[in-house]
């Protein structure tokens, strides 16, 4: 036997009337998935003549009708399996390809096919490597609702999701042996987006052959697309661009104090809230999407809360949009989410509802603020947006925006300092609270970077960081790195980026 690597384009007449003859032979065909996957360590090898249903048979004239039916390529699909973790969202999530190799055995020789295509690359830097490289990427979400004009589909309520393609130039009604092999490509996870977007996280991938209309049908469809950082086009052009407030990898920490207007023990650490906000660009240069994620992060108070990030836009800007609130450490959603959103001007984004019914430890309403806690994992959330009409960016809100709370017991909001009250069912215009600093110039709310420790219950906030003093009474012109000066024994760590 002999092996040939690659394809030449030359097609015979005979060979043509042979992938008419074989596509009539077949009649419709049916999109399926195999038994084999790509494990978890990126790594597939694919039979192509073992269908996961049992019942059904795959030989090399079953392949010959794909190809034909894909115009000379055969396609497949990857129902993308990827864990929630920092962009990754279960509506946006991917992988990339290092390479696809296409082994197929006839009887006298065996060719191998390593030309593929797919509609979205990432410039992504490998493990190990120093630059970034134009890299095919596979993209898309969790749902299960596609749907296939043939009945006989497997993919009618299956999650298969990106497509790519493997260029085939001779027909394989004589095959006898099938086999696609897979590598995903193995980012460096510690540069942020997007490799961290693109890496896999230990979770088998399926596989499937797919139909022209199926394949076509999920091209169009291009699921978790949208959401996806720096995707571009096989030129390198971009598609959607993302810019990450703070950063790609990085989070705001937003926390409060909810005895307001009263200054209570002032630990800083009533509910403290990591988020962070993407805004997506077209070619227009204007923003056209907005996007966040998040976890609650601690929680020592008796109250119960609900928080909000509010973000300006223009009065003309219109929209819609949706919210999700997770139970803790689980992908099960809140009851009432997801919710939808109706842009009209400011957005205000209600992201976390009656938070003491879902961030609680055992019969504590306190949860990672004591010094023997276990830290327990705080529940997410996430929101996107899509504009009608791109808003110039300098038209958007700076960050981080207006985060806030609402304390249902005393019926305030707790913004930041620059912050007014917004909402029409609060206490704070009514009783003209509507400042949040105290006459000694203390916030009530703050934000600061994620290397920020919460002070433990009933720490004043003070003595766990004591250059804090020093930086609010200067109105921050000093000890700008306050929050970086904690006493060990009085803060409480909380690896939240590891959730």
């Amino acid at each position: 036997m002999r092996v040939i690597t690659g394809f030449t384009l030359k097609r015979s007449y005979l060979v043509f009337s042979m992938m008419l003859a074989s596509t009539s032979a077949m009649g419709e065909i049916a999109s399926f998935r195999f038994v084999d996957k790509v494990s978890k360590d990126g790594i597939g090898v694919i039979n192509l003549l073992t269908p996961d249903d049992a019942s059904k048979t795959s030989n090399g004239a079953l392949l010959e009708a794909f190809r034909n039916d894909n115009n000379g390529e055969l396609a497949f699909a990857v129902d993308i399996s990827e864990p929630s973790s920092g962009s990754e969202t279960l509506r946006s999530h991917g992988v990339a390809l290092e390479s696809v190799r296409l082994l197929l055995t006839f009887p006298t020789e065996v060719v191998e096919f390593t030309v593929f295509s797919s509609a979205t690359h990432s410039f992504l830097q490998k493990s190990g490597a120093q630059n970034a490289v134009l890299t095919p990427t596979l993209i898309g979400n969790s749902d299960t609702t596609r749907v296939s004009p043939n009945p006989a589909s497997e993919m009618t309520g299956s999650s298969w999701d990106s497509v790519f393609r493997v260029a085939v130039d001779r027909p394989l009604t004589e095959v006898v042996g099938a086999e696609l092999h897979i590598d995903f490509f193995d980012v460096d996870k510690q540069a942020g987006d997007p490799e961290e977007y693109y890496d896999f996280a230990g979770r088998d991938e399926i596989v499937a052959l797919l139909s022209a209309d199926d394949a076509n049908y999920l091209d169009t469809l291009a699921p978790g697309r949208d959401e996806a950082p720096l995707v571009l086009d096989a030129s390198g052009a971009s598609l959607t661009t993302w810019t990450y407030l703070p950063s790609s990898s990085g989070y705001f920490i937003a926390s409060y104090e909810d005895l307001f207007p009263l200054k209570g023990d002032y630990d800083f650490n009533d509910l403290v809230v990591a988020y962070q906000v993407a805004l997506g660009s077209g070619s227009n240069d204007g923003v056209s999407k907005i996007r966040g994620s998040g976890y609650l992060i601690a929680r020592g108070a008796a109250y119960d809360h609900d928080w909000y990030l509010r973000i300006g836009l223009p009065a003309w800007a219109s929209g819609s949009g949706t919210t999700r609130f997770y139970e803790s450490n689980s992908e099960r959603l809140v009851a009432g989410f997801p919710a939808s959103v109706t842009v009209r001007g400011d957005v205000n984004l209600l992201l976390a509802e009656h938070i003491a019914d879902h961030f609680s430890d055992g019969e504590s309403t306190y949860v990672n603020t004591f010094e023997a806690q276990t830290v327990q994992e705080g529940p997410r959330f996430e929101f996107s947006l899509d504009l009608d009409a791109p808003v110039p960016a300098e038209e958007v809100s700076a960050a981080p925006f207006d985060p806030f709370i609402y304390v249902h017991e005393t019926g305030y909001e707790v913004h930041l300092a620059d912050q007014a009250p917004v909402l029409a069912h609060s206490r704070n215009t009514l009783d003209g609270a509507t400042t949040f600093r105290d006459t000694a110039n203390f916030p009530f709310a703050m934000i600061v970077p994620d290397d920020f420790a919460p002070p433990l219950a009933a720490v004043d906030i003070g003595l766990a960081y004591p250059t804090f003093l020093d930086y609010v009474q200067s109105m921050g012109d000093v000890e700008q790195d306050w929050y970086l000066k904690g006493q060990s024994h009085r803060v409480k760590e909380i690896p939240f980026k590891q959730w």
